[in-house]
């Protein structure tokens, strides 16, 4: 039985693949693909048991100095940068300039195709498709025998074996300080624990507490995917004046919506605004939110959310003036969007669970509704969460509502 220890470098939960609006679950390929390996080849963690991910890693301190030991200390690092995170592109970097062996390199095909790296390029690498990994059992066995194979390699490996493409130039030569093992962190919880609770709570619609885990969360490190949600609970606590406007104020100061392209955080910020105008009556705020949502849908990567959303406030236009010739114009811009929007959808490329599921066909159904007035789809659904069944049903009613209407003022029947 191997004494070795093992630390794998990679984002967590969905990500994108740069360049694409494909996500690959990182947390699927993790705990389904990488750790089943490691814990069958008795490779440790310096920290706790098999705790080989950042996220796994009971803490109270940063976890970027967590990492910098966690990526010297470990005898071999796997890095997975088939999302090109910026952390893990950073980790890859640090590993190879302080260890000598031991690191292996793993990439989505797609990925590597589509951004290759030259510095890396000549130096071993384990590559996987997105799909045969986590639905096909003989592929993924047989690429998992492939990391034990290089698993192997590097747990039995001397001093003369070397897969640093900076020791390789033989320029220096690293003289520990620190040698002893950390012993294994008993107080603090670890990110993925956190975030757990944080989505159980936020998803049976406890804001309050579910906002407090994610700001544990930020406390740690910072995502931008946790950030969204951490501004989402943040909102919905308390949906006075005050606290909506400043949230936004909050975000603005933290990201620079004008750039941003998570189109998660961009459909939070608009539901902000929107909820601001249901209070106001406040036309800027109405075109805010459609603003956002509508930015938020050129970045749309499978559930519909933003697309649904924005032609669903074109509809509101009635709110806000009377002139008859602009609720039609903006009217017919809600009926294009959404046909169009469902054309488009037939191309989508999801690989989603039954949640993000359940988000994208009841979208879809609205946006029929809005194109074709189709009303027969809305029948019962089966929501995975308590707030998913409160979203979708409120949503619902409220756009029937304004759909009619409009067509009343439109159609002049």
């Amino acid at each position: 039985m191997t004494e070795k220890t093992c630390f794998v470098v990679m984002g967590y939960g969905t990500k994108k693949i740069p360049g694409t609006l494909v996500k690959l679950n990182l947390d699927d390929i993790y705990f389904n693909f990488i750790k089943p390996v490691l814990s069958r080849n008795h490779l440790k963690s310096i920290y706790s048991t098999e705790a080989y991910r950042g996220d796994e890693v009971p803490t109270t301190i940063s976890i970027s100095k967590s990492f910098i030991q966690s990526i010297f200390l470990s005898d071999i690092v796997i890095a997975d940068i088939s999302t090109l995170n910026q952390n893990a592109i950073y980790e890859l970097g640090l590993r190879h300039a302080m260890r000598p062996k031991s690191t292996i390199i793993l990439c989505e095909e797609d990925t590597i195709n589509k951004h290759p790296f030259f510095d890396i390029s000549m130096n071993p690498q384990l590559r996987y498709h997105r799909k045969k990994i986590l639905s096909n059992e003989v592929y993924k066995q047989s690429i998992q025998k492939k990391l034990e194979q290089i698993l192997k390699t590097c747990i039995e490996a001397d001093d003369k074996y070397v897969d640093s493409p900076v020791f390789d130039l033989n320029l220096y030569r690293i003289e520990p300080i620190l040698k002893k093992k950390l012993k294994s962190i008993d107080q603090g919880n670890s990110i993925r624990t956190l975030t757990l609770k944080a989505n159980e709570l936020k998803e049976n619609e406890d804001f309050k507490k579910a906002e407090e885990y994610y700001f544990k969360v930020l406390g740690l490190t910072f995502d931008e995917d946790v950030f969204s949600q951490y501004i989402l609970c943040r909102y919905k606590k308390d949906l006075s004046i005050n606290n909506l406007l400043s949230t936004l104020s909050y975000v603005n100061n933290k990201i620079d919506l004008s750039t941003t392209t998570h189109e998660d955080l961009l459909g939070i910020i608009a539901a902000i605004n929107k909820n601001i105008f249901n209070q106001t009556g406040q036309a800027r705020y109405l075109d805010q939110a459609r603003r956002y949502y509508k930015n938020g849908s050129n970045f749309e990567s499978g559930n519909l959310y933003c697309a649904r959303n924005y032609c669903s406030l074109l509809l509101k236009q009635y709110m806000i003036t009377k002139d008859i010739e602009l609720i039609k114009e903006y009217y017919y811009t809600a009926v294009h969007f959404a046909k169009t929007c469902i054309t488009e959808a037939a191309n989508i490329r999801r690989e989603e669970t039954n949640f993000d599921d359940t988000w994208y066909n009841e979208n879809l159904k609205d946006l029929n509704f809005i194109a074709f007035g189709i009303k027969d789809s809305f029948i019962e659904f089966n929501p995975v969460t308590k707030r998913q069944e409160e979203t979708i049903n409120k949503g619902r009613k409220e756009l029937i509502n304004d759909y009619y209407k409009t067509r009343k003022i439109v159609k002049g029947k």
